[in-house]
């Protein structure tokens, strides 16, 4: 049952690669399963018993020009639904490239992209506490932190912060640690 629509899909694949001569053999191949299987199923009987039948009514120039004919209509309609399914393509292909394009100016909502310490030094100390987790103002915790540690945020340098971690006395770093995560200045996970 699957295999006329198999061939059907081939043909159209083989059709906008531009190859015409599979597609016409693979839609004359597939006109013959799809009429073997109409001829079987008013009869209820397998359709490999009437493969013999379907090719003796060959024999006639009628049903040979009838089947030619079919042939044709679908080569036909199938090159349109090439040319259409080709466009649909090109434009779907255009609008997912346009999509990745990065943007060329700043969005239009007037914000630029910083780094969080620079970021909420802009802030008031109401918008930065009203963000903060646990309402501990972030500038207060930046400013209270040891040096090196001011850095590692200042940078986004994760190395430098493990380090300081392991030079630093555990419940000590503990404590700065904890402060920034309650101020939003870094968010687990």
């Amino acid at each position: 049952e699957y295999a006329n629509s198999y061939y059907m899909l081939e043909a159209l694949n083989a059709e906008m690669r531009g190859d015409r001569p599979l597609m016409q053999k693979l839609v004359r191949q597939g006109q013959i399963l799809s009429q073997i299987h109409q001829l079987a199923a008013p009869m209820k009987r397998p359709p490999r018993d009437l493969v013999p039948r379907f090719f003796e009514r060959f024999e006639h120039e009628t049903s040979r020009a009838a089947f030619e004919e079919g042939v044709k209509h679908f080569e036909t309609n199938l090159v349109q639904r090439a040319v259409v399914k080709k466009k649909e393509e090109e434009e779907a292909a255009a609008a997912a490239q346009e999509r990745a394009k990065p943007l060329a100016e700043p969005p239009a909502s007037g914000y630029e992209a910083k780094p969080l310490v620079e970021a909420m030094y802009e802030m008031t100390k109401e918008e930065r506490i009203a963000m903060a987790p646990q309402g501990l103002d972030p500038v207060e915790v930046f400013e209270s932190l040891p040096e090196k540690m001011q850095t590692c945020f200042k940078t986004g340098d994760i190395e430098l912060l493990k380090e300081v971690a392991e030079e630093m006395p555990e419940e000590e770093f503990d404590t700065h640690f904890q402060r920034t995560i309650d101020s939003g200045l870094w968010r687990p996970g």
